[in-house]
């Protein structure tokens, strides 16, 4: 018997202490909400992420968004007439931003974390428009604050309003051959754009020279680019910036390119040489940018200048080559060969 009144007292005394406790939390509870009820902004911190050089919005940009949908003066304002999951919505319909969170710190300082987003590749449709795309594939719009240096794709035949599967599948593709163009400072300086073609595959279209390049669509983007690269380390020094007309990368292990003719080579080797003596200065620019969006590995994939060079020396010979052609064949010189600037 003593034994059971032990037991029921022992329960009683457990249930008083937690009732104790479950009141002593609910005081402290409406203690804070009270103290918190009553203090007010004391000042506003902003911290963006996400984007490392291509910055479309700004802290400035961040704090009039708030100010404008709070209405009010944010310091001196009580907490409580803050509306924060509100104020988190609307930042949420920038464009630019990924994401947006809103809290009051121990201080009374609101405090802004936000994500902004940053676009991969320029691209351009076959209507007209151009836009920006990001890592998530969100099509992005211009801006006049600011115009990002991206790979740029051309004649892309999609439907930006309303994108299908094979819309989605491209732009992801586009992504991927942008975001490995930009890791390669080599890539960066050689590449004008890439063109897109009625198949949805890849046209490269180089800065320098007069070449069509068949990229082919996404797969093996790794050993296809190191052909690019190989061909334009290696095989442009050596026969000139004219002597090919196409050159094709889709095919394993090798590269195939198309000799072009004579003629082609006569109107094509002047414009080819002063189009590389002025990309020799771009391409410094280009390889000793700090701006760039991904940091290079310049230590590996830096731009050889040598390779500029050679290749005005060659397409000078194969100038002089031609002139002499020419003259075996008792055929008067055509002006613009024979008024070829000469290379010191």
């Amino acid at each position: 018997m003593k034994g059971l009144q032990k037991i029921k007292w022992k329960k009683l005394l457990s249930a008083f202490l937690w009732i104790l406790l479950g009141v002593s939390v609910l005081f402290l509870m409406s203690a804070a909400h009270k103290k918190k009820a009553s203090q007010v902004c004391t000042g506003f911190y902003i911290d963006i992420e996400g984007a490392t050089n291509n910055v479309f919005i700004d802290k400035n940009d961040i704090k009039n968004i708030i100010c404008s949908y709070a209405r009010k003066k944010l310091v001196g304002t009580p907490i409580a007439q803050f509306n924060l999951e509100a104020m988190e919505k609307e930042l949420k319909k920038d464009v630019w931003l990924n994401s947006a969170a809103l809290f009051f710190d121990n201080n009374g300082v609101l405090r802004a974390h936000v994500e902004e987003r940053e676009p991969l590749a320029r691209v351009f449709t076959t209507d007209g428009n151009t836009f920006y795309i990001d890592n998530c594939i969100r099509i992005l719009p211009l801006s006049n604050k600011h115009t990002a240096r991206l790979p740029v794709f051309t004649n892309c035949s999609i439907n930006e309003k309303k994108l299908t599967a094979k819309d989605s599948s491209l732009l992801y593709n586009i992504q991927a051959m942008s975001l490995f163009i930009q890791k390669d400072s080599f890539l960066m300086s050689m590449i004008d754009q890439v063109d897109i073609n009625k198949n949805q595959e890849f046209e490269i279209i180089p800065k320098m020279g007069n070449q069509q390049v068949i990229f082919g669509d996404s797969t093996n983007m790794n050993q296809k680019f190191q052909k690019f690269k190989l061909f334009y380390k290696k095989i442009i020094p050596q026969y000139g910036w004219n002597k090919y007309s196409k050159i094709n990368l889709q095919y394993k292990n090798q590269v195939v390119a198309n000799i072009r003719g004579i003629e082609e080579v006569r109107e094509d080797s002047l414009r080819a040489i002063a189009i590389m003596k002025a990309m020799t200065a771009y391409a410094t620019r280009m390889s000793t940018d700090s701006t760039q969006t991904i940091i290079q590995d310049n230590a590996n994939n830096s731009t050889d200048f040598s390779i500029i060079q050679s290749s005005i020396e060659r397409n000078e010979e194969e100038v002089d080559s031609i002139i002499q052609v020419y003259r075996q064949k008792n055929k008067s010189i055509p002006k613009q060969i024979k008024n070829k600037p000469h290379h010191k």
